[in-house]
């Protein structure tokens, strides 16, 4: 009877670790599928109406990853298809959205155990390491935080671009390689770590391994042809990044390096003891260190990290399993790691989705050491396994939580990251949506005491001049804003809401158009197209109906708009026609009808 089980649990592997893969992260992350749309997915994903036009499908493929800013240097035109997609196919709610991010993370788990099982032959490692790489707490953030699924689709096109072009399928690889680095640009990382792994690890020789890599030129010439369409000039990277987002990018070599090597201390606790997470690393949570020898963290973390890249020089080691999760590990760590260049951000944990492999690999292969033996010790790596498992499902499942909502998101911020700006900052936002104004202004002290020159902390302001009918104040701190950040649109949103209060409407046009030019939206055409008309510019108003909706608009707000212009203008034969259209479609509104009036008498 166990003969046949056994038999039949080796015929089944894979699917039975597919449906495993599927019934556990369900399990572990499900949860986290009643979450609001928080943090990044809101400006990435719920506020971005191209999203939800499937007419712009297409476009989104030389379209930049943050809507009309290429200056950014982001390119991920996968992952916002698979947004669109799935607005288009389930609607705007954001449980497909986690629902779909759950699917790619067990898809991703299971190609853990595909991978490692091909690479070293053994079952037991593979199985671990798909455990451990499905369970870990650090994972939350790829996967409940919906903009986590760069990392997912990153990873899930990386690793089979690896497995095919180790099984020789070139043409495949190239397709998949061309997917990953359109799902995210870290996928570069590939390219180094499988020259490695079939050089150097499976001893492949130097030659033959090259002339495999020259086909991957082929997908690298049209990601970088449809990245240079979508991005111009900005092509080779991110040039926007703040203080705040990452203050690495601010400070002398020496310094970034060292702060470097403790922040990658920092990922190495998590990755070894994932109790402090946190959603925000912002200034200024993480201390600069300017003298190596005063921070302990610094020094741990740049031990550990000339360790782990002598496992990979030294011929003793560099063949070893452990060297192949170094290898997997420190590759895609580097190249988000602050220590080759500055990237967009000082730390993030979504940001150890792919190296998080790396790490489960080493962690199995001594687990897998341990339950070899005989005896005690087996029994002990049992009990340390079925421990790390339940361990790491009840944090995950606790840390889905955090992400249910903006309020219980940065709360839990603010306890682990109470330095943190954007914690700050966010915390006051949603005290002022919960009409909290005094705990609002409290927050937003605290936001000064951190970093008052920050273009959102000067919008938060604005808002809170404006409430308090403080006008002067407020239009003070909205330039401010916008001094000091151009691009920061909300606060040219709040700048023309202010001016409209005080009947101050060119001014009020002038920020509309500004905002419709950075991306046109039905509201803001609307209002802007009324301010024309309002200032006696009903050409305007008509020029830009019909720049946006076209000669012949079909809504009754459109339609509404071009009566009015043209009764402003005395073309009353021409405002008949929009006019009563504009009743047929629904407004019933005393000023139409006494513009029709008008218009049939004239």
């Amino acid at each position: 009877m166990n003969f046949k089980f056994i038999n039949f649990i080796k015929k089944h592997e894979l699917w039975l670790v597919f449906v495993f893969s599927i019934v556990l992260s369900f399990l572990v992350f499900g949860n986290g599928i009643s979450g609001e749309f928080v943090f990044d997915d809101v400006t990435v994903i719920q506020n971005r109406g191209d999203l939800t036009n499937p007419d712009n499908f297409f476009s989104l493929w030389v379209y930049p990853y943050h809507q009309n800013m290429p200056k950014t240097g982001l390119y991920r035109p996968l992952t916002m298809a698979s947004y669109a997609l799935n607005h288009f196919i389930f609607g705007s709610s954001p449980v497909s959205f986690h629902i779909v991010n759950i699917i790619l993370h067990a898809l991703n788990s299971f190609l853990v155990f595909l991978l490692v099982k091909y690479l070293l032959k053994s079952g037991r490692i593979a199985f671990l390491s798909f455990i451990l790489f499905l369970f870990h707490p650090i994972h939350t953030e790829a996967v409940t935080s919906i903009v986590g699924r760069a990392e997912l689709l990153a990873f899930f096109w990386s690793i089979l671009t690896i497995y095919s072009s180790l099984k020789g399928r070139k043409i495949l690889a190239g397709i998949f390689l061309l997917l990953a680095l359109a799902s995210k640009e870290s996928a570069l990382m590939i390219l180094p770590m499988m020259f490695f792994i079939e050089w150097l690890w499976l001893g492949k020789k130097f030659y033959s391994t090259v002339i495999k890599f020259i086909y991957f030129s082929i997908p690298l010439a049209v990601y970088s042809v449809l990245r240079y369409i979508a991005l111009g000039r900005y092509f080779t990277g991110d040039i926007t990044t703040t203080i705040i987002e990452n203050q690495l990018k601010f400070v002398g070599w020496p310094v970034r390096v060292f702060t470097a090597t403790k922040v990658f201390f920092m990922y190495l606790e998590k990755l070894l003891w994932p109790i402090n997470l946190s959603a925000d690393y912002s200034y200024n949570t993480i201390k600069v260190v300017t003298n190596l020898f005063n921070s302990w963290q610094s020094i741990t973390g740049l031990m550990v990290l000339f360790i782990l890249i002598m496992a990979l020089v030294l011929p003793r080691t560099r063949k070893s399993i452990l060297a192949l999760g170094v290898v997997i590990f420190l590759f895609p760590y580097l190249i988000i790691s602050n220590l080759i260049f500055p990237i967009g951000t000082i730390m993030g944990e979504r940001l150890m989705y792919f190296p998080s492999l790396g790490f489960a690999i080493i962690s199995s292969f001594w687990l897998a050491k341990l339950i070899e033996k005989i005896g005690v010790v087996r029994k002990l790596g049992y009990l340390v396994l079925i421990g790390l498992i339940c361990f790491y499902g009840v944090r995950t499942f606790i840390r889905n939580k955090d992400w249910q909502s903006h309020r219980t998101l940065f709360t839990a911020a603010l306890a682990e990251s109470p330095d943190g700006l954007i914690t700050s900052n966010a915390l006051a936002g949603i005290h002022m949506r919960s009409n909290e104004w005094d705990k609002a202004k409290e927050q937003l002290e605290i936001s000064k005491g951190i970093y008052e020159d920050n273009a959102l902390l000067q919008n938060l302001l604005g808002i809170v001049a404006d409430h308090d009918g403080n006008y002067i104040l407020a239009e003070e701190k909205f330039k401010r804003s916008l001094e000091l950040n151009p691009d920061m649109i909300v606060s040219d949103i709040n700048l023309a809401e202010l001016y409209l209060k005080q009947s101050r409407f060119e001014e009020a046009g002038r920020h509309f158009l500004k905002v419709i030019n950075f991306y046109a939206t039905t509201e803001q055409v609307l209002r802007y197209a009324y301010i024309q008309i309002t200032i006696g510019k009903p050409d305007e108003a008509l020029a830009i109906i019909d720049k946006y909706f076209g000669s012949k608009p079909l809504g009754v707000d459109a339609v509404t708009v071009v009566g009015t212009a043209y009764f402003v203008k005395r073309d009353y034969e021409k405002a008949l026609i929009f006019l009563k259209k504009a009743r047929e479609l629904g407004n019933k509104a005393p000023e139409i009808e006494e513009m029709i009036r008008i218009s049939e008498v004239n």
